[in-house]
């Protein structure tokens, strides 16, 4: 059932938008319904689509935040995909209808000749609809038979210090062999960040925070309106290195400050590794922090962001 649940979120959140990029909205208005018109897959976004009688998608459509009617009389030969949206189906629909926070209706004319996936999905099917695969309801984290209290069971399984502990111990883990192969593999770049932060520290910490939230609302803007534009995939994944970027430069600044402290007269790499762990368990510890772990931790995070930036990522020194 996992597997299950897996491939529907895909198909959800990532098949469904590649099928249907490219092609240009079929009308929002009021048309001519007496000869066949047929149009090609379909990404939607807002506004209210109407798929009229004689009229025909050859292929997918996928959308968000829209309301899509399938008037009776009208085809759809693939996959209907809706996230965050109102849908209400009269026609056919020659495959499956994957529909994910948003209100499904099924009316007596309805032919859907594949299944109705659903997560956190509000579902009205008539008796008289024709549907001839299942109807899966899936509820975040497993799918179940609605019982809540079973579900809330398992979410609290989650939450158990000792999966906690396991969850934190891979997090540092992660972070030391990140720091390790910045330190040791790109030593001139990362050590012109850290004078960056150090030298600027409050300028620093004022751009990341403006780039912690710019970059990911600029980089989903641009993926969902020019559809997985190859602009927005490289700016989110230059902001996910620049944030296990950002991390390592710290955790070289906790490690030197803390040798030099304790007059330990370790090499870059020792310290890198010893900073990491101790940046590490701060992290871990912040977390714990009800509703405000998670800002501490980027703002943290975001002095790093802004170093990265003044040093013209790490080609530039101070």
């Amino acid at each position: 059932m996992k597997s299950r649940l897996i491939s529907i979120l895909s198909l959800i959140f990532l098949a469904g938008f590649l099928a249907a990029c490219g092609s240009a909205p079929f009308s929002q208005t009021e048309g001519n319904g007496s000869f066949t018109t047929t149009y090609p897959s379909q990404f939607l976004t807002g506004d209210v689509y109407i798929l009229k009688d004689h009229e025909k998608i050859n292929g997918n459509i996928s959308g968000i935040g829209t309301t899509l009617i399938i008037e009776d009389g009208a085809v759809v030969m693939g996959n209907i995909s809706l996230v965050g949206g109102s849908l209400e189906i009269n026609g056919r629909v020659m495959g499956d209808v994957n529909v994910f926070a948003g209100t499904t209706t099924i009316d007596d004319s309805a032919i859907i000749t594949g299944s109705i996936n659903q997560i956190l999905n509000q579902t009205t099917t008539s008796p008289k609809a024709s549907i001839g695969g299942e109807i899966n309801t899936f509820i975040i984290p497993f799918s179940g038979d609605g019982k809540i209290g079973k579900n809330i069971l398992n979410i609290l399984e989650w939450m158990k210090p000792g999966f906690w502990v396991v969850l934190q111990l891979i997090r540092i883990s992660f972070l030391i062999l990140a720091t390790l192969l910045a330190t040791a593999l790109f030593t001139d770049p990362t050590f012109r960040v850290i004078s960056a932060v150090r030298t600027n520290p409050a300028v620093s910490w004022g751009v990341g925070v403006v780039i912690s939230f710019a970059v990911p609302i600029i980089s989903l803007v641009l993926i969902v309106t020019i559809c997985l534009s190859p602009i927005g995939l490289i700016l989110l994944l230059a902001y996910l290195i620049g944030i296990i970027w950002s991390w390592s430069v710290l955790s070289n600044i906790v490690g030197e400050q803390m040798t030099r402290w304790l007059h330990l007269g370790w090499n870059k790499e020792g310290t890198a590794v010893f900073g990491a762990l101790l940046t590490g368990i701060l992290i871990s510890l912040i977390s714990l922090i009800p509703f405000g772990g998670l800002l501490i931790n980027s703002t943290l995070c975001a002095i790093g962001l802004g170093g990265i930036i003044f040093s013209r990522f790490g080609t530039a020194k101070s």
